[in-house]
This record gives structure tokens, C-alpha cells and sequence, in this order.
């Protein structure tokens, strides 16, 4: 059984930006990739650095520590140090507010 969690109002995310939060003590990453929202795991699958610190690239994130590539869009890993995909959730928007699907996330493969 999967909930259902507002994280925050689109306007707070601007285009090409991220936001980490605190969901039921996970730490998830949201990213605006041309308008379309988008959550994985905000800690690096190599050694577990946050994600938020490092940058954005369309749809790839970099980790700012040893600069591990990620499909923001599906969680997939694109380049090492790491090995292993982030775990992704599902995103939808209503009335512009950002809902993340909790129980939902998954691993890339």
C-alpha cells in the first residue's frame, strides 16, 4: 500500500533545480527537468553523498564529490565511481502542488 505526500508547491522548484526533503526519514531529491518533476534517492550510491550539493544537466545529476552521473528521470546509474541506480519514486502534480508516491520507489535497472 503506497501513500501519498506533498512536498511543495511547483513555483519552489525553479527549471533546471533541486530541492532535498526529509520524507519519513528518507532523504529524497526532487528535480525540475523543463517543467517535469522528478524524485530519486538524494544520497550517492557510491559513498553516500547528498545529491542536492551537485548539478544538473538536463536530465542527468552529478554527484559534486566524485562526480558519479544519474538519470534523474529513471534513477539509472550513467557513470562511475557507482555502480548501483538510485531508487526512484513517482511524481505527480495536482493543482500545482508536488506529490511523491512513498511506498512506490524502486530501483532503476
Amino acid at each position: 500500500m503506497s501513500r501519498i505526500i506533498r512536498l511543495s508547491k511547483t513555483s519552489e522548484i525553479p527549471d533546471g533545480g533541486l530541492r532535498s526533503f526529509n520524507v519519513d526519514g528518507e532523504k529524497v531529491l526532487v528535480a525540475n527537468v523543463l517543467g517535469e518533476f522528478y524524485a530519486v534517492e538524494d544520497h550517492c550510491t557510491h559513498m553516500g553523498y547528498p545529491l542536492y550539493l551537485g548539478s544538473l544537466d538536463g536530465k542527468v545529476i552529478t554527484c559534486g564529490f566524485h562526480y558519479a552521473k544519474f538519470d534523474v528521470t529513471t534513477g539509472k546509474v550513467l557513470s562511475p565511481p557507482a555502480h548501483s541506480s538510485l531508487k526512484a519514486y513517482k511524481v505527480t502534480i495536482e493543482n500545482s502542488d508536488i506529490l511523491l508516491e512513498l511506498q512506490g520507489g524502486r530501483k532503476a535497472k
